[in-house]
């Protein structure tokens, strides 16, 4: 299994919170417990514990974007000046919980996963995330949702988290035995749908909807997808594989194909210009939209101010203020902004099709070349929205959502498809979107048509079968 050493962690700091599963250090002693005590007081928070575990609360009840540190510093009890003397700022504590965060909730997996045997693994690790879910909400969604926020340095450290989560995948992989089987998807698709199915397990156990009951189906669901994927461990992994991309500079791997649906419109010319008044009020809040979106992309969400997007805009301030109350506002808009538009042009792909396995393939080579064309706003539905509150998150959550309605065939497209639990269309969508926040964020949006050939295959697979879907696709390309 991979260590985890690769997460900074600060592990010599003494007041650092250390892993409960690790020894502790030398020079550090802890209390003997008294065979005749019944109960003992949890041990005291050290000042920079308490800052963590505040940092922890309040990014997980309000989002990072939105605190501030007197919000910090009220919710741990300690002073401005404490604060300083911990953290460099507010990103330096936020970049400390996560890495706590992370190797909480990598070390109960890794863990989870050691005990197992390998086919039982996938119901594991479920279950460890289900179970700290369950025990600690607040982090696992600092790991999973609110770590997708953050400033520019939460980044390289989010990189490198997610390639400790690959690698312990791919070390799960590699370990099959050679005569069963082995799972064939990319272990960042599997991430995906683990993710969403977090922040919906979470919103479930917060709100207390049947009492957390639907927690142990969720998992069961979520084993029958993963094992969905199941091929001989004998035979190449198709979704990593050559196969499962396009090459470079091909017809299909193009995003030229495609234009924005509603590109960026120019400055209206200065002075008289005997334009109706809506066009012009259309021109400049398309403008602003636009703008938002590539201030967004260039500096995060956390980071840019209505006088960055007036700017980029070309307007004034008081030009925004007329259509725009402020920056949650012009982001919610610009969320919606050509939404319904691209959905429609994936279902135009889609019905083309002749056969359910090409619609699919239609379909997503309509997705990926759209985005490809229009990055700053695919970043911005796709990416930017874990920065800017729950309700942005929700909306996005919708918007993806929409897109399960073009799996609705695959459960009669066999016999054993019919068998498959309703769960399987939105992890699969959630697993195609984490694919394609993945190359957004990496500043690889233009690259996303080539991964058409992958991501059809995360879609067909459970219904048709891996193999049988890997040879078909093959023919598609």
């Amino acid at each position: 299994m991979v260590s985890l050493s690769q997460i900074p962690y600060a592990a010599d700091d003494p007041e650092m919170p250390r892993d409960p599963h690790q020894p502790a250090k030398s020079g550090h002693t802890s209390a003997k417990k008294r065979p005749d005590t019944v109960s003992e007081k949890p041990p005291k928070l050290s000042q920079r514990e308490r800052l963590l575990a505040a940092m922890t609360h309040v990014a997980s009840s309000e989002g990072y974007a939105e605190m501030s540190i007197a919000d910090l510093t009220s919710r741990a009890g300690v002073s401005r000046q404490t604060f300083y003397e911990q953290f460099a700022d507010k990103e330096d504590c936020f970049l400390a919980a996560y890495q706590q965060a992370a190797r909480k909730v990598l070390g109960e997996l890794q863990r989870a996963m050691a005990s197992s045997e390998w086919w039982e693994t996938p119901r594991a690790a479920v279950e460890a995330i289900l179970a700290q879910i369950a025990q600690d909400p607040e982090t696992t969604w600092l790991f999973f949702v609110e770590g997708l926020s953050g400033g520019p340095r939460i980044g390289p450290e989010r990189q490198r988290v997610l390639q400790a989560f690959e690698e312990l995948a791919e070390s799960f992989l590699d370990d099959a035995p050679a005569d069963g089987l082995t799972l064939d998807i990319p272990p960042r698709a599997l991430l995906g749908a683990i993710r969403i199915a977090t922040i919906r397990s979470i919103a479930s156990w917060q709100l207390r909807i049947n009492d957390g009951a639907p927690l142990p189906q969720l998992g069961e669901d979520l084993v029958t997808w993963i094992r969905s994927y199941a091929v001989p461990a004998c035979q190449a992994r198709w979704s990593t594989g050559p196969h499962a991309l396009l090459p470079a500079g091909s017809p299909q791997g193009s995003p030229m194909l495609a234009t924005p649906l509603i590109s960026r419109p120019e400055a209206l010319p200065r002075g008289r210009h005997g334009l109706p008044r809506g066009v012009v009020e259309r021109n400049r809040r398309e403008r602003i939209i636009h703008a938002t979106a590539e201030t967004i992309q260039a500096k995060g969400y956390a980071a840019v101010t209505v006088g960055d997007i007036a700017v980029a805009a070309g307007i004034g301030k008081d030009v925004f203020y007329e259509h725009f109350s402020d920056k949650r506002h012009v982001f919610l808009a610009a969320q919606q902004h050509a939404a319904q538009e691209t959905f429609n042009a994936c279902a135009r792909a889609y019905f083309g099709g002749r056969t359910w396995p090409e619609r699919v393939y239609w379909g997503l080579r309509a997705l990926t070349q759209i985005i490809a064309a229009e990055p700053a706003l695919a970043h911005l539905r796709i990416v930017a929205p874990y920065a800017a509150g729950p309700e942005a998150i929700e909306r996005t959550q919708q918007m993806t959502a929409m897109y399960g309605v073009f799996l609705e065939e695959g459960y009669g497209y066999r016999t054993e498809a019919k068998e498959l639990p309703r769960l399987c269309s939105s992890a699969i969508v959630d697993a195609v979107f984490e694919i394609i926040r993945g190359e957004i964020a990496a500043g690889d949006a233009r690259e996303l048509p080539r991964h058409v050939p992958q991501l059809a295959y995360i879609a067909i697979a459970p219904f048709g079968g891996p193999q049988a879907s890997g040879e078909l696709i093959e023919a598609l390309r």
